[in-house]
């Protein structure tokens, strides 16, 4: 599965994000971590994340992955509310 996602941050912040969420809560172990591509992966599937920086500090984010629907959906969401509040701090 694949999808692309915009979000208001910083591709450095996505992929740090990224780390925290699937590496330390998750436990995931990271196998690969190029400028702008992470990928998770243990023996009950993958996370690979492609972050591509856009205008305004802004950055396009895919996630392909097999085995771990639900905790890319919530990772999303984590970014979508990250987002939301340092917008609302800047105004």
């Amino acid at each position: 599965m694949a999808e692309t996602h915009p979000f208001r941050l910083h591709p450095d912040e996505v992929a740090r994000q990224a780390r925290l969420f699937f590496g330390e809560q998750l436990g995931l172990p990271l196998v690969r971590d190029l400028a702008g591509f992470l990928r998770f992966e243990d023996v009950h599937g993958f996370v690979e994340i492609d972050i591509r920086g856009d205008a305004n500090n802004q950055s396009r984010v895919t996630f392909q992955y097999q085995g771990y629907e639900q905790e890319v959906h919530q990772f999303r969401r984590l970014l979508a509310e990250q987002a939301e509040e340092e917008t609302r701090q800047g105004e």
